[in-house]
């Protein structure tokens, strides 16, 4: 026979599994420590862009508030501050520049994804994130290298179909990566 919920005010014990625990008072302080720390960072920023710039490898930076990020959209390159229309772009290979006051800060990206939105609370401040597929710093580019890549990709045999579209689209490539570097 199936067992019947206890009546209210019955003093029949209730199975562990439909009983309500309380956290413990460490587990309690530790969830309202981790509550507290998610919005400390942009709990004294106001009116700042927030970017994050992410790839499958690392989180180059998250929510970091910046003056404005330029990046390489596929229809041209465009910056991006706080307030901006709301936008979802694609990127293409190129230089994205973040701006912080007079600091400015260059990385190369094979390509990927901008989403612009505006804020969801009272701070002001909008966020930037965007998604790449591959996400460097200019700084560790090496030129010579990359014009090694080139020169075997142009020299490599080109006899069908997928051999052209393989030289074409890796030449395209490495070529940004050279004018990155420079």
């Amino acid at each position: 026979s199936r067992a019947q919920a206890p009546q209210l005010g019955s003093s029949t014990p209730q199975p562990a599994r439909l009983r309500r625990t309380r956290p413990a008072p460490l587990q309690t302080m530790a969830l309202r420590a981790a509550r507290l720390l998610r919005f400390a960072e942009s709990a004294g920023v106001q009116n700042r862009l927030l970017l994050s710039l992410c790839s499958p490898a690392e989180a180059v930076c998250v929510k970091k508030p910046v003056d404005s990020v330029t990046v390489p959209g596929t229809e041209g390159t465009f910056t991006v501050t706080n307030n901006h229309s709301l936008i979802v772009s694609q990127l293409k290979a190129g230089v994205i520049t973040v701006r912080d006051g007079q600091e400015s800060k260059d990385y190369f990206i094979s390509d990927g994804f901008l989403f612009f939105n505006h804020p969801t609370d009272g701070s002001g401040c909008c966020t930037a994130e965007v998604s790449a597929v591959e996400l460097v710093p200019t700084s560790a580019l090496d030129k010579d290298r990359a014009s090694q890549v080139l020169s075997e990709l142009m020299a490599a045999p080109k006899d069908t179909e997928w051999d052209r579209t393989r030289a074409a689209l890796g030449a395209a490539l490495v070529n940004q990566v050279i004018k990155a570097a420079e």
